[in-house]
């Protein structure tokens, strides 16, 4: 188990794995009709947007007037192509561009010379605009209305969620902006925006850049925003309600938290770090903050975890966390990802979403940044960490693709886990590879040199190359542009005063699924080329010296035999994570367990944890027992004792984690559960009962719930049932709970689940009863239920809901989701269909959880036959003492 410190969504990511995809071999990325995208033309670009909205709540529309600043660029182009869909045009007019007629650009309906009827024509999706080859620039007003699908959200209150609120927001990455306004919807258009905004009287509206409206406007519903910056129109933002206003005044940059009313006190202790990270990413970066203002605000029902949109991010609702929830639970993470957008996306945009790692890449990347200036280095690399698995669970059991990647039907498609932890690990690399100084250096150029514009991956690679003189071609090649990573094998053998290190790479030589990128020239060699750091530890009257050996693996296999003044006491293999990939160490039971207790990083420590969960013996169960119990070790490497005890299956290690269920730190509980989990005893279901019922932490009831349905044990039903409501952040408890009836197998949990998956139960917890269904019915009743939830308005739920329809095994249900995919606008959803339809007719869900079953049951019987094993060697080996004694 890794434990998950990012418990938030963030922008588009939304590729989670479901448990029965978890540890299957991946599938191509690339489905059946999918066609390469490339950019699109630019013959005229756009200098300005201007909008005059006024929103019609009672409708759930928009009325509107654009007027749009267009420049040529192609001089044979006789007309400009709009992005807008579902609108009702009543006018479009032409006139001479705002900078020709020496005008000022103020406001939708002002600027530029007198207008005329503009020759045009409108298929529904795109405007085109006859443009006369004499002009060089001209001013386009589009007047219309709209009852937007997609990108403009409407909410209220109903019978069965009375307490929802009456606002309206934005949401228009990845190309929804052509739903609200006419526009060029791709990144690589960046116009400076002004809104002219009409919402209901006592609302406040947040938009991007400075508010210029008096107070009496405003008062009436009234606001204008002006952003002199360009920023692409996936940026565009207009959130309208009711909200508390918390001003920071920590900076110079003025900054704003908008939340609930009565939510103020979770609003301060959510963002009080903000004006920290503004001054450590500016510090970092080399580049001031670039916008005059900041604003986050937090909205209900959002459809991602945040949106970075220019000047003001978008927050749902989750991240406001109450007293209880900040026991062991950050929004930091989350408010640093969508900060660092402001610089990574908004400030440099990547020129393509094929190249959108640059975007995503950075933002997640710098989170661990902030970690490791706000908690120190042993955060920092459980986090690479965390990030590694995740990214590695995708590939392992969803599909392997490159980070830039033309081959998708939506731009959602490769908002993955991809996109975001390998291109963040990616980063670490570079650190890595440059050191911090050449690195940030580059990252400066990199953010100087293309301020205002738009980049694609090569432009990364070359202000890194100008300021280290290295050439990073092959580093870009087969991190980035290839797809896969290395599996690597490492053989440590010590004898007399030498070391052998065999290192051996065991990926398949065609793991790449889908076409590849057209630069790379050796697509078919599987090897990766990176070094392998070995740091060795030795004793010594002062306490221990590290000596660290670098050797270069860019083969399948290397044998290195390293001179040593005397045997280590333990060897540390990739101890600042430089091989992106799966790494598998066989090393002596002395050395790792040495490594355990001595190596002088959490990271080197935490690594030996799970060879150890390979070797059950008294001395290895002592030593992980002894780690897990240390109160001034990090709480990773204690969790990682804790993972690795419960891989031993033993009785030892089962008193061990009983001994630790009442550790003070919330995560070391919370991994201690987990661990317990894995046995199917009455002493583990009581430790996990007290956790269940008792504990402070959400997180850790959570954890325990979803552990004791795992012991099988059928009392565990009650308890469950008793914890299945309890409020809690983010219904965390509740899907624990859930979760825990599917792990618990007992019939008796169906009309409970089913009761969970109705409109009205918030929306997490209605999402984990939809994906626990199949774990436990797969008959008529449960695939019409979930058929009868794919058209719900969450996309995040038709996501689950798919995926508990291809657990569900049964191709019945081909028709629903074909008829589904005709119809869903949102990229995700309809990605996730097209998946669940080519992998239809496969083994059912209920004959996969019978087999993992019988695999679990095997491993547990193997665990027991080592325990007996390692305590008779123990035996033999202390009456051999004695008769050597007599």
């Amino acid at each position: 188990m890794s434990l998950e410190y990012r418990l938030h969504s963030r922008c588009a990511c939304g590729s989670v794995l479901s448990s029965s995809e978890l540890g299957l071999a991946s599938r191509p990325f690339t489905l059946t009709g999918t066609k390469r995208v490339y950019e699109r033309s630019r013959p005229f670009t756009i200098r300005h947007i201007a909008l005059d909205l006024a929103l019609d709540v009672a409708e759930r529309g928009v009325r509107g007037t654009a007027r749009i600043e267009a420049v040529r660029v192609d001089p044979a182009a006789r007309e400009i192509a709009l992005d807008a869909v579902g609108f009702e045009i009543e006018a479009v007019e032409i006139g001479a561009g705002a900078a020709r007629a020496g005008k000022p650009r103020r406001g939708a309906g002002k600027g530029g010379a007198a207008r005329r009827p503009a020759e045009h024509t409108y298929d529904g999706e795109t405007l085109r605009v006859a443009v006369p080859l004499d002009e060089a620039e001209a001013s386009i007003l589009v007047r219309y209305r709209a009852t937007p699908r997609r990108g403009l959200y409407f909410l209220e209150p109903d019978e069965h969620v009375p307490d929802r609120p009456r606002q309206v927001w934005t949401q228009c990455q990845d190309e929804d902006a052509r739903h609200i306004f006419p526009c060029i919807d791709k990144p690589h258009v960046k116009q400076t925006t002004e809104l002219r905004a009409e919402v209901p009287a006592g609302w406040y509206c947040l938009s991007n850049g400075e508010l210029t409206s008096d107070a009496r406007s405003q008062k009436a519903g009234v606001y204008h925003y002006r952003l002199d910056e360009p920023h692409p129109s996936y940026l565009f933002t207009l959130v309208a309600g009711e909200f508390a206003r918390l001003d920071d005044e920590a900076l110079d940059v003025p900054l704003a938290y908008f939340v609930p009313k009565g939510r103020e006190e979770d609003g301060r202790r959510t963002f009080a770090r903000t004006p920290d990270m503004i001054r450590h990413f500016s510090e970092k970066l080399g580049v001031e903050y670039p916008y005059r203002r900041y604003a986050q605000v937090v909205v209900s029902d959002f459809i991602f975890g945040g949106m970075e949109n220019t000047t003001a991010t978008t927050m749902y609702e989750h991240i406001l966390l109450d007293e209880r929830a900040a026991l062991d639970i950050s929004s930091d993470d989350l408010i640093a990802h969508e900060l660092a957008h402001q610089w990574f996306g908004d400030l440099v945009t990547c020129r393509d979403w094929s190249h959108g790692w640059l975007n995503e890449g950075f933002a997640t990347f710098m989170e661990h940044v902030y970690r490791e200036h706000h908690l120190g280095a042993d955060e920092y690399d459980h986090g690479l960490k965390a990030d590694l698995d995740a990214y590695l669970s995708e590939a392992r059991g969803r599909y392997r693709r490159p980070i830039v990647c033309q081959d998708y039907e939506a731009p959602l498609d490769i908002f993955d886990r991809h996109l975001y932890e390998k291109g963040g690990l990616v980063l670490h690399l570079l650190r890595r590879e440059l050191g911090d100084a050449l690195f940030w250096r580059g990252v400066s150029m990199y953010l100087t040199r293309h301020a205002r514009g738009v980049v694609e991956t090569r432009d990364l690679a070359r202000a890194l190359e100008d300021v280290s003189g290295r050439s990073l071609e092959r580093f870009f090649e087969q991190w980035v542009f290839r797809a896969g990573h290395p599996e690597l094998d490492v053989k440590i053998e010590i004898e007399g005063d030498q070391c052998t290190v065999t290192a051996r790479q065991t990926q398949p030589a065609a793991q790449h699924h889908g076409r590849e990128h057209a630069s790379q020239p050796d697509a078919s060699t599987p090897y990766f080329a990176f070094d392998l750091v070995l740091d060795f530890g030795f004793a010594d009257g002062k306490g221990a010296t590290v000596r660290r050996e670098v050797r270069r693996v860019d083969q399948q296999a290397h044998t290195f035999v390293i001179p040593l003044p005397r045997r280590p006491r333990f060897v540390v293999v990739d101890p600042e994570l430089r091989i992106l990939g799966e790494v598998k160490v066989d090393a002596p039971g002395d050395l790792l367990r040495a490594q355990l207790a001595h190596a002088p990083t959490a990271r080197g420590r935490a690594l030996a944890a799970k060879p150890l969960s390979r070797r059950d013996d008294p001395p290895t169960t002592r030593a992980l027992g002894q780690a897990l119990a240390d109160a001034n070790e990090f709480w990773g490497v204690r969790a990682a004792a804790a993972t690795a005890l419960g891989a031993l299956q033993s009785s030892a290690a089962l008193a061990l984690l009983e001994g630790s269920a009442d550790a003070e730190h919330p995560k070391v509980r919370r991994a201690v559960a987990h661990a317990l989990g894995g046995f199917r005893s009455p002493k583990a279901a009581e430790a996990l009962a007290k956790l269940a019922l008792r504990d402070p932490s959400y997180l850790v009831q959570a954890e325990a719930a979803r552990a004791l349905g795992a012991t099988r044990q059928s009392a565990a039903f009650e308890t469950l049932l008793d914890v299945l409501d309890r409020p809690s952040w983010g219904e965390v408890v509740r899907c624990g709970a859930i979760d825990g009836l599917a792990n618990l197998r007992d019939e008796r949990a169906v009309p409970h689940l089913t009761a969970r998956t109705r409109y009205g139960v918030p929306t997490r917890g209605r999402r984990a009863a939809i994906l626990a269904l199949p774990k436990l019915s797969s008959d008529r009743r449960t695939r019409e239920l979930l058929e009868e939830l794919l058209d719900q308005p969450d996309p995040y739920l038709r996501v689950d809901v798919a995926r508990a329809l291809g657990d569900l095994g049964d191709g019945r249900a081909r028709g629903a989701l074909q008829r589904q995919l005709d119809r869903d606008l949102d990229g995700r959803v309809r990605r996730r269909i097209r998946e669940v339809l080519r992998d239809l007719g496969g083994a059912g869900k209920r004959e996969m959880d019978r087999l993992r079953d019988e695999l679990e049951a095997l491993r547990r019987d193997n665990a027991e036959i080592r325990a007996r094993l390692g305590k008779l060697e123990a035996t033999a080996g202390h009456k051999g003492k004695k008769a050597d004694a007599r």
